[in-house]
């Protein structure tokens, strides 16, 4: 970072440095991009009780304020419509010495954060096995010139005991030697912005590659919950430090680069990040969730805009991931957020793939559709429904206008989609023959008489092929036959036992009971309360206790229901569906 020191008379830079009442940070510099038409944050040190003034090139006003006594000092400046070659000064109220920072822009601030591929080089590392520059990255470093896109990255550092007031790194300016060693996908999107919108756009980089998103999060946050006490027994800094781990203790990147830029006005943050909770899925999004709203609370924006990105398939990183992160967009955990997906785009032998462009585009067109107003399709299409229709099911999207197939060949098509299985009651799922019509996806296989489930590119390693009009892909799903409660209103039929009635069930569910040898003689009774679903064939499935009494009972409890003969399945509107129903067994000692 450059500063320029005005002082009333010469003096050696040493002395200079000595006797300086005003320090700022690293992110506060030659350079610095600040958002439009906002009141920005903007902080420093000095002695305590030292009395700062704060002024800027776009207005008359100065702002004037103590340091606390810690030294530390806030002020919030108004900031202009985008412009260009701005400055401040920081004026110490006793010394009368002055900081300038110069070259400045105005306009749009977006964080880019997450791991490795966040992380990614545009162009080759040296020396480095993975970091193996973005595809095509000679052609796109020379649409690199752009002095109105001012480019900052948070110099590595992490820490698990404290966070740091402070970090190292410098704004640049956008140029082909200042790109080579920045993130390609940061870079691009913020060429991609800045083409759109015809103004100045800044980009913070704040990435880590190898890291969890439990490095990401305060401690305070993580210590209230249960959730986190995997990840703290397992990644404690004495079993990180001899590996070279420190990065994926919990917090210690919150620390030592999230910490010290808290606040800086931005108008929204890009993530790319899930790839190390892989084996740990089931907890990724209520983590996920925790940090979002903790970054929002710590920023003071309550609705900070969040965009990530559903990472891309690899044969060695469980697909489930990619499932658990689209419940936060698709489960609507979140207000102001959004997915996009490299569900087309990976590499099946490495976990980063070397496409960055496609990215870095989905990642502008969601920003720029649904923070600027743009007339963009940023989405793919995202499952609503599912039907039955005789041995099909029928699979309806939102955003699915002009969905079609592409196929190897790259011709588009109505059928060949890949990676698409069906299966019925028994969940033994084939791979489907499928079609597509009026923006629905008809699905089925010879031998699933009766579908109801259907999934598509769940797998590790998997390539995605469907798109809609605008070139967005499908995201990937799991879906199934609605399942209706049993005493709903809105069933036309409910399901009947052997043409009787539920209590006709319980006797024959009675009859059938072994009590276990070993709850006779610990003397163990209960009622144990079983899920399950009746099918549209009217076969049971999805059996599962949801109040268990012990182990013992609760395994026999289950074994009967899953025995179960057919039933006469449930109606609506006049067509089987599928309800779910929960059955109490009464284990009692005489």
């Amino acid at each position: 970072m450059r500063r320029t020191v005005l002082v009333i008379v010469a003096l050696a830079v040493a002395v200079v440095q000595l006797n300086a009442k005003i320090s700022l940070p690293a992110i506060i510099s030659d350079n610095m991009v600040l958002q439009q038409k906002s009141e920005v944050k903007l902080w420093g040190w000095a002695d305590p009780g030292e009395e700062v003034k704060v002024s800027s090139s776009w207005s008359r006003k100065v702002y004037s304020v103590q340091a606390d006594a810690e030294g530390k000092w806030i002020v919030y400046v108004n900031t202009p419509k985008h412009c260009v070659g701005q400055e401040l000064k920081f004026l110490s109220g006793s010394t009368r010495e002055e900081i300038a920072i110069g070259n400045i822009l105005v306009g749009e601030v977006w964080l880019a954060s997450g791991q490795s591929n966040m992380e990614f080089w545009t162009t080759p590392k040296k020396g480095s096995a993975w970091m193996t520059g973005m595809e095509g990255w000679e052609e796109q470093i020379e649409d690199a010139e752009y002095p109105n896109v001012h480019l900052f990255k948070v110099e590595e550092c992490w820490d698990h005991t404290a966070p740091h007031e402070d970090c190292k790194g410098q704004w640049v300016v956008c140029s082909k030697e200042t790109v080579q060693n920045y993130s390609a996908v940061a870079f691009l999107f913020a060429r991609e912005l800045h083409k759109a919108l015809e103004q100045p756009v800044g980009v913070i980089l704040c990435a880590v590659g190898g890291t969890h998103s439990e490095s990401w999060i305060r401690e305070e946050v993580m210590r209230k919950d249960t959730i986190y006490n995997r990840v703290y027994r397992n990644y404690t800094p004495d079993k990180m430090a001899p590996k070279g781990y420190l990065h994926k203790v919990p917090s210690a990147v919150w620390n030592g680069m999230v910490n010290p830029i808290v606040g800086y006005t931005i108008k929204g943050n890009i993530w790319y990040q899930a790839e190390s909770n892989a084996w740990r899925a089931e907890d990724y999004a209520p983590i996920f969730v925790d940090l979002v709203e903790d970054w929002r609370l710590l920023w003071g924006q309550e609705r900070l805009p969040f965009y990530y990105m559903q990472v891309a398939p690899y044969s060695q990183l469980p697909g489930k991931i990619r499932m658990e992160q689209a419940k936060v967009w698709e489960g609507r955990m979140l207000e102001d957020i959004g997915m996009v997906t490299a569900i087309d785009v990976g590499d099946s032998l490495d976990i980063h793939p070397r496409n960055k462009l496609v990215p870095a585009r989905r990642f502008a067109d969601v920003v720029l559709a649904n923070e600027y107003n743009r007339k963009i399709e940023c989405y793919g299409p995202v499952v609503k429904s599912v039907s039955f229709n005789g041995q099909e099911l029928v699979v309806g999207f939102d955003y699915a206008e002009g969905m079609h197939v592409v196929l190897p060949s790259g011709e588009r098509s109505s059928v060949g989609a890949a990676y698409l299985h069906v299966a019925g009651s028994d969940g033994v799922y084939y791979p489907a023959f499928s079609r597509i019509e009026a923006g629905s996806l008809i699905v089925w296989h010879p031998e699933v008489k009766m579908p109801v489930k259907v999934k598509y590119c769940t797998e590790d390693y998997c390539k995605g092929n469907i798109y809609n009009g605008a070139g967005q892909p499908a995201y990937p799903f799991e879906a199934q036959i609605p399942v209706v409660l049993e005493y709903a209103d809105e069933l036309d039929v409910k399901p009947s036992f052997q043409g009787g009635t539920t209590d006709d069930f319980t006797i024959w569910a009675f009859s059938k009971i072994m009590y276990p040898t070993f709850a006779v003689k610990a003397k163990i009774e209960g009622t144990v309360k079983v899920s399950f679903v009746i099918n549209t064939d009217g076969s049971v499935s999805d059996v599962t206790v949801v109040e268990g009494v012990h182990p013992s009972l609760d395994n026999e409890a289950k074994r009967v229901i899953s025995k179960s003969p057919l039933w006469s399945p449930g109606k609506l509107d006049g067509k089987p569906v599928r309800v779910r129903y929960v059955q109490p067994i009464e284990f009692r000692l005489r």
